[in-house]
């Protein structure tokens, strides 16, 4: 559902519009929607105080949220594995 007259914000992850009724993550001054809202390594569903943004890799790649297993890695690691993770896909 759409106000006219008012333009939904963006979500910080796909870049789709956020309507006010969908379920969306409010964190760091970003709206994300709750279904975008996943480790970019694991797709794990993140939730707020449960998950860490890697500043330097956000500098190059854009907003990247990680789980707990994953947000202690170095950059280098997780770069890796997100690499890892894109070929993968790319396979299937």
């Amino acid at each position: 559902m759409h106000i006219p007259g008012n333009n939904p914000p963006l979500c910080d992850i796909c870049s789709e519009p956020v309507d006010f009724t969908e379920p969306k993550v409010k964190i760091q001054k970003q709206i994300i929607h709750k279904e975008c809202f996943k480790c970019i390594i694991c797709d794990e569903q993140l939730e707020i105080g449960c998950c860490a943004m890697d500043h330097g890799l956000c500098r190059y790649f854009g907003p990247m949220w990680f789980c707990q297993v994953h947000m202690g890695l170095g950059s280098g690691e997780k770069y890796a594995l997100m690499k890892q993770r894109m070929q993968e896909m790319r396979q299937k």
